[in-house]
Formats: C-alpha cells, sequence, structure tokens
C-alpha cells in the first residue's frame, strides 16, 4: 500500500474531527472526561438495530470480530463490516487468538476473511484467557503461546505493514506480551481504572456494560487514549 500524502492526511484528520465534534455534542454515558475519542468493539453476541444511531451516539469507531482460530468465522461479521462502512464509521477488524493453534495458520485464515481495505483501523489480536485458552504455570506451554503468537504477528505485518494492535488484559500482558512485544500498540481491558502509564496502551476499554442507541442490549465500550491529531495513527494508509 502506498503513504497517506500529506493532502489525504489532512483531510482525513479534518473529517474525523468534525465527526467527534458533533458527536460529542450528543448526551452519553462516559466513564471519562480525559478522553474525547469513544469507540464500541462488537461480535456476534450483539446485536446493532441502527448503525444510523450508534454513529450519533457518541461513537467514533468500531472493532470487529471476524475471525477465531484456524477456522472459525464469526457468523455476523460480514453484515457488521458492511453496514457500519455503509454507516461510515470508522472500521477495524480482529482475530481472536487460539492458544497451541499454529499461527501462521490462524494469520492466513484472518487475512484471507478480513478483507481489510486502506484506510481501515489498524488489525488486532485479542489475546486472553478462555475454556479454549487455559492459564497454565507450565513453562514451555507458555513459551509456545508466545511462539506462535509471534508468528501470527509476524505474519500480520508482512501483509499489512503495521503492527497489529494486541488486545488484551493486565495479567495476560505481564504473562505473554510485555517483553515479547515492544513495538505493537496495545488495546488494554481496565474495567477499575485508568490503564497504566508504563503500558504503551492506543486504546482502552474501560466497559463491558455499555449502552448505546441503536444497540440491543450491552456492548464494550472503549476510549482512545490521544487527541484527534494523533487518531490517524491507528488507520492503515491509503
Amino acid at each position: 500500500m502506498k503513504r497517506i500524502n500529506s493532502i489525504k492526511t489532512y483531510f482525513f484528520v479534518l473529517l474525523l474531527f468534525f465527526g467527534i465534534l458533533l458527536n460529542s455534542c450528543t448526551p452519553s454515558s462516559a466513564k471519562s472526561v480525559d478522553y474525547t475519542i469513544k469507540g464500541i468493539d462488537i461480535s456476534h453476541h450483539n446485536i446493532v438495530l441502527d448503525w444510523s444511531k450508534v454513529k450519533r451516539d457518541n461513537i467514533s469507531f468500531v472493532y470487529i470480530k471476524a475471525t477465531e482460530g484456524a477456522d472459525h468465522v464469526d457468523q455476523n461479521f460480514a453484515v457488521h463490516y458492511k453496514d457500519a462502512r455503509n454507516a461510515a464509521l470508522p472500521i477495524g477488524t480482529y482475530h481472536f487468538y487460539t492458544f497451541g493453534v499454529s499461527g501462521k495458520k490462524q494469520a492466513h485464515h484472518f487475512i484471507q476473511t478480513a478483507n481489510i481495505r486502506a484506510g481501515d483501523m489498524i488489525p488486532a489480536i485479542d489475546v486472553e484467557h478462555s475454556p479454549t485458552n487455559p492459564d497454565s504455570r507450565d513453562g514451555e506451554y507458555i513459551k509456545k503461546v508466545i511462539r506462535e503468537l509471534k508468528i501470527l504477528e509476524s505474519e500480520l505485518y508482512g501483509n499489512y505493514g503495521v503492527h497489529p494492535m494486541i488486545y488484551t488484559n493486565k495479567h495476560c500482558y505481564e504473562k505473554y506480551i510485555q517483553d515479547a512485544f515492544p513495538e505493537n500498540p496495545i488495546w488494554i481491558v481496565d474495567l477499575d481504572n485508568d490503564p497504566s502509564s508504563e503500558i504503551n496502551w492506543k486504546i482502552w476499554q474501560f466497559s463491558h456494560t455499555g449502552s448505546i442507541l441503536g444497540i440491543k442490549g450491552n456492548v464494550d465500550l472503549n476510549y482512545y487514549r490521544l487527541s484527534i491529531k494523533e487518531f490517524s495513527e491507528l488507520f492503515l494508509p491509503y
């Protein structure tokens, strides 16, 4: 992909600024006055009824789950992606990393499914414990988790030309990410406090129980750390 030229960057940031300025006039259940750029992340668990209402409710970006492991595709990914794009919302796509499965196979599965375009937000990898991702103290198991994650990250970097963002919590950050992925922007979840300044975090997931117009039920809420001037750092170049 070509680098963003200065003119495109200027107009891109200008459009985002006015969009976020308009959104900020809409009442919202914001948790902190320190951050102005708010987004959501969704999967098949979320029912979106009206994307235009979502956008009007102070939402400036959305991350959508595309894949998990080496063969699973989120059942609502295609429709979520299409409808969010039609609403002119900035879109990012993420992959749920499965421990113990080939990082190369997971990367190829994500690349083939996500169909990420120039101007989309950079891809993200979700790294967390789950029933399929046990929290083990076995040293060899931990090394394998990190080794295959490095392969997955490297494949995505080679394909998109940027380091993917890594979504994680404090425990998994310290166990798998902190020493192994110094170049990757971090998307950190902390439901109680602002994330530590010692972490290179760019997005903070601060709630799992957000209420947003146009979405039925709860939804995850996030803040971008910096200002509108820096927000373009999270987008793939045109």
